[in-house]
């Protein structure tokens, strides 16, 4: 938030905000916040503490199990016998104390898995507890404390705040939504300011804190840390930041991110006005997420192992400027209406004549979202395709709009050359929503013919879509002898020739998006059906 476009006049500040979303019609400034809040939430990696196991779980799986012997012949089974001794030998009530026999270094290492109450009454109970306790990485969740759901948070602060600063061992990981903690030499880090005031400052221990790995801060006013002595020690070991509806200037967030040099994962989530925009100067940093933020610009200038760039916008126009990023293989979604797109100095326009340094030979995955109504826009996707000439996988996000003039309809989409994308690597095309007006046709039916290494197409299972299905059966299945699959979100990497009925659950793209394990942050599973299923549109 800005409190008069410039960064000269410094972000607006809370108490401003407040004023501000007060003086609106509606909710109150509280109320509006409080909404925000479990938003932010629901994005934040997953607990580093599991949840506790749900009462009269009878899972069978071997895997879960867990049991102690102390000899052989105890395991074996003998006719006669308690049939649990077979399998657990101490439910049988010998007396002995089996667990204590087991060495610190994997009895520290079981007590670390347990949650934060569950940990403590096993070291009280235990005869070794003390000595195996003081070794223990500490894992903190403060949505394991009791109360933690009341409207009042002050005893889970106070609670959470004891139980690190009374650990005698190291502390591995900390989740804290609701409160500050001290600073300890943490591993792992989500500190979001819960309740209000929203306005409070960061702590700049925080900022101190080198032995962190990843940090996520959520509803923090940044102190100045350019040119200033709260300029944080270099963050030798953190590989993971995320920030969360945080008021931070340009200016500190570049210095932040100079000070992390193993750096590979960034995400800002709802940041407005005070921060204008993001530059990518990194020599480790490999994905770069913006959700529903409001930057103006968003630039990968020196970005030696960037792979991903994944935006989720609101309604502004921004510029999306790719200047050295030379690993790039992920981007999107590209709003073609919002986005002003610039490789290697170039304005991207559409029908432009595509040079080398205007080309991102890495990039493998697109996504987009456009009106097909728009002609600009249908016209700008047919030059990206020759942005990206080793594309393998397209998603196509089409927004419904009323023709504005759909003159050219068919006829655009017939007089379009083939690009090197479509005739040797795009393999995968993923439409969400329905394509019913002439023009959303008559791009399928391009992609479809143009399309020679095409192996999967992907539409919304919808009455609506009835039209595009029909061509697909009628052109790409019959032509290429494809199998239908079915996605509950889109397709990771069909097998060869695949009609995919793709849903695009848009929640699950940010955690998608930081984990590296996953190829494809716009994608999940399929599940296959067999070929010869009549699969009725109408029943989806």
């Amino acid at each position: 938030m800005d409190a008069g476009g410039g960064e000269d006049r410094g972000p607006m500040t809370y108490a401003q905000a407040e004023q501000f979303f007060t003086s609106l019609e509606g909710p109150t400034a509280q109320e509006r916040i409080d909404y925000i809040f479990p938003f932010l939430i629901s994005l934040l990696p997953r607990p580093f503490v599991p949840t506790p196991e749900v009462a009269g779980d009878d899972s069978d799986s071997d895997n879960e199990r867990f049991s102690l012997t102390s000899s052989d012949s105890e395991a074996s089974g003998v006719a006669g016998t308690d049939p649990a001794a077979a399998f657990h030998p101490a439910a049988v009530g010998d007396g002995e104390d089996h667990i204590s026999h087991l060495p610190d270094a994997l009895l520290s290492n079981i007590v670390s898995r347990l949650t934060t109450q569950e940990a403590a009454r096993t070291v009280v109970l235990s005869t070794r507890g003390g000595g195996v306790w003081a070794a223990t990485p500490l894992l903190v969740d403060d949505a394991h404390f009791v109360g933690a759901d009341r409207h009042s948070d002050i005893p889970i602060m106070r609670a959470v705040s004891r139980c690190v600063a009374a650990h005698p061992g190291p502390v591995r990981a900390a989740r804290v939504t609701r409160v500050f903690l001290r600073q300890r030499d943490v591993q792992d880090l989500i500190l979001f300011n819960r309740p209000w005031p929203i306005n409070m400052p960061l702590p700049e221990d925080i900022l101190r804190c080198a032995s962190l790995e990843r940090l996520y801060l959520g509803v923090w006013h940044f102190p100045k840390i350019s040119g200033s002595a709260a300029r944080p020690s270099v963050f030798h070991k953190l590989r993971e930041l995320g920030l969360f509806h945080c008021v931070v200037r340009d200016k500190d967030l570049d210095a932040l991110l100079a000070h992390c040099p193993k750096l590979e994962i960034f995400s800002i989530v709802m940041s407005y006005g005070a921060l204008s925009r993001l530059r990518i100067v990194s020599p480790s940093l490999r994905v770069a997420v913006d959700w529903q933020s409001t930057l103006d610009e968003v630039s990968a200038e020196d970005a030696p192992c960037l792979e991903r760039m994944i935006f989720q916008t609101i309604d502004t126009r921004r510029s999306i400027k790719i200047v050295s990023a030379p690993r790039l293989e992920v981007l999107g979604f590209l709003n073609l209406n919002l986005h002003k797109l610039e490789i290697g100095g170039i304005a991207i326009r559409a029908r432009m004549n595509v040079r080398a340094r205007a080309m991102v030979p890495s990039l493998k995955i697109l996504a987009v979202t456009l009106q097909f109504a728009c002609n600009q826009e249908a016209k700008m996707l047919s030059t990206l395709l020759k942005c990206f000439p080793h594309l393998e996988k397209l998603h196509v996000l089409a927004i419904p709009s009323k023709p504005l003039n759909s003159a050219h309809g068919l006829e655009f989409w017939e007089s379009l050359d083939s690009c090197e994308c479509l005739q040797l690597h795009l393999n995968t095309l993923i439409v969400y929503g329905c394509l019913v007006q002439t023009n959303e046709i008559g791009f399928l039916q391009y992609m479809i013919r143009e399309g020679k290494a095409l192996k999967a197409v992907g539409l919304c299972p919808s009455p609506n879509n009835k039209v595009a299905m029909d061509l697909v059966l009628a052109s790409f299945v019959q032509s290429k002898e494809a199998s239908f699959v079915e996605s509950k979100g889109a397709s990771r990497g069909g097998s060869s020739a695949d009609v995919i009925l793709a849903k695009m659950d848009g929640s699950r793209i940010f955690q998608n998006a930081i984990d590296m394990s996953l190829d494809d942050p716009f994608s999940a599973d399929n599940i296959p059906l067999s070929s010869s299923d009549n699969i009725p549109l109408s029943c989806f």
